[in-house]
């Protein structure tokens, strides 16, 4: 499967609702496109940090999605993957609602809003 219809398909599945496997999959896409076009534009690196320390916290190493990875950067790529993040952060806006416990629901929202910063450094 190619990047941008990875990408097309995990938004698709987060908008549908909670669906944790493609939340875990949105990751581990994010990180992949950060790994292959870091280092050529800041603006990747600083969104590289936010994903894995969201990824640190939150999630495991055990889903993975094969896709071919973006070997250019461009508007294309950008746009997808902060259509990602953008759904994957309202998937943590609707868990922070949905936990019971006060921590969970506070390090949900704290997520959400560090994924909105990491879309926007793509920006």
């Amino acid at each position: 499967m190619e990047f941008l219809e990875a990408a097309t398909v995990l938004s698709a599945r987060l908008a549908a609702g909670d669906d944790s496997l493609a939340a875990a999959g949105a990751v581990h896409l994010a990180i992949e496109a950060w790994k292959h076009l870091g280092g050529f534009d800041p603006a990747w690196d600083r969104f590289g940090l936010e994903v894995l320390d969201v990824r640190s916290r939150l999630y495991e190493d055990d889903v993975v999605v094969d896709v071919a990875v973006p070997d250019a950067d461009g508007p294309e790529v950008r746009a997808a993957v902060m259509d990602l993040i953008e759904h994957l952060a309202q998937h943590h806006d609707r868990r922070a609602v949905a936990e019971d416990g006060l921590a969970q629901r506070l390090d949900h929202d704290a997520t959400a809003q560090q994924l909105r910063r990491a879309a926007a450094a793509l920006a």
